[in-house]
């Protein structure tokens, strides 16, 4: 199983993913891996802040998705009806508002160059509409009081499983947990973790639903034969429990590596790669959107421009982060730790727009399998072929104007 281990990569060339054969499985440290040594610059604690982890405690993947399913309960009760999300302003440009999980980032990288770059083009005046996490835009999908949205992949499988239909209809992101080590650790497999211990941001983070189906799979068991230890987000307690050896590994998110990596951490997955490529975001629409042309054209033009703000970003870095800065400048305060959320968050990203948001059924399910391992409340096994649906690809692909 060594022979699959991937490492983070830091790169010009982004393009370094799962389903793509641009980062292709490996034993040990790859040349160019994610390590953020920057001219010699040896990590240290006080490269390290906080303050300057960009996304800090935001970024979700299923963590949520407990809460999706009490939130659903109560989707369909009162309240004023949120926009509809567009409208027509002046010169034929068609105003939307895109509802995301939290506010404009770094991690948006496609939406954000998009905004700039290709909405106009494709008609369109987009702005974002900020939600409270994916169980939100869950929450307000099954209710029917947004047309679409960008959502987590685990809460879409809660919503459809409790009856609540939604459906994705392109794959925007991925890879958004990871659990790593550096070399010097010597772990390069889960396996080696066994009688050692594993950072975890908090028992409650968004990397717990993976960490928990991982574990459970090699027969790992948090007081039998392995210890969790909460540590933190990627900040200075994180980074001392790595370099000190209070832990053999971390779990975390893309934003909790970038600061350890910038600092100059080299940081490894030890995933194999069945749990490599996972999808994060997805783009959902609710039923009566499937059913309005119209509206159904503005979504998948949405995907289009969002995949060439993801190619355009990979093949002009330095200008893209410019732009994206103009959107968010709390996360770029530090550029160098905004470097690197930046370049992570291409790996997940690339090989989405690649493809057009094609949707990868067999790692659905590998999300699903975790969800319903999680047990929690409502959430059962869904036809994945019909909520996660590739119908509309090559549409998607006929907006689009950016070359892989």
């Amino acid at each position: 199983m060594r022979s699959r281990r991937r490492a983070w990569r830091r790169s010009t060339a982004t393009s370094a993913r799962f389903r793509a054969a641009t980062r292709s499985p490996r034993s040990g440290t790859p040349a160019g891996a994610l390590s953020a040594k920057q001219s010699g610059k040896e990590a240290t604690l006080n490269n390290i802040r906080d303050d300057r982890i960009p996304g800090r405690r935001r970024i979700l993947w299923f963590a949520s998705a407990g809460l999706a399913a009490a939130a659903l309960a109560v989707a369909g009760c009162g309240g004023d009806d949120a926009d509809d999300g567009s409208g027509e302003s002046g010169g034929g440009t068609e105003s939307v508002q895109l509802t995301l999980p939290f506010q404009d980032s770094i991690v948006w990288a496609g939406y954000e160059v998009a905004r700039e770059r290709f909405y106009p083009d494709l008609g369109l005046d987009v702005s974002t509409q900020n939600a409270d996490g994916d169980s939100y835009v869950s929450q307000q999908l099954s209710a029917g009081k947004i047309p679409y949205a960008v959502g987590g992949s685990a809460e879409t499988i809660v919503a459809n499983s409790q009856g609540h239909e939604q459906t994705s209809v392109a794959d925007l992101n991925a890879d958004i947990f990871s659990i790593v080590a550096t070399p010097e650790s010597g772990i390069t497999a889960v396996e080696d973790l066994e009688g050692g211990s594993l950072g975890i941001t908090d028992l409650g983070g968004g990397e717990m639903p993976l960490v928990n189906a991982i574990l459970k799979e090699y027969g790992l068991e948090d007081g039998e034969n392995i210890e969790l230890k909460v540590v933190g987000p990627g900040g200075p307690a994180a980074a001392r429990a790595i370099q000190d050896g209070e832990i053999d590994a971390y779990a975390g998110a893309t934003n909790d590596f970038a600061g350890l990596q910038a600092a100059g951490l080299e940081l490894n997955s030890i995933l194999d790669e069945k749990y490599t490529g996972l999808p994060s975001n997805v783009l959902l629409v609710n039923p009566d959107t499937l059913e309005d042309d119209a509206e159904l054209e503005t979504v998948l033009k949405l995907a289009a421009g969002w995949f060439d703000g993801v190619l355009y970003a990979k093949k002009n870095p330095d200008e893209a982060l410019d732009i994206i800065c103009g959107y968010v400048p709390e996360e770029c305060k530090d550029m160098d730790v905004a470097k690197q959320f930046f370049d992570n968050t291409l790996d997940g990203a690339v090989p989405a727009a690649e493809a057009a948001g094609e949707q990868d059924l067999e790692k659905y399910g590998i999300v699903q399998d975790a969800i319903v391992g999680e047990d929690i409340e409502g959430a059962q096994p869904v036809d994945l072929e019909s909520v996660f649906t590739n119908e509309y690809i090559d549409r998607i692909r006929e907006y689009m104007t950016m070359d892989g």
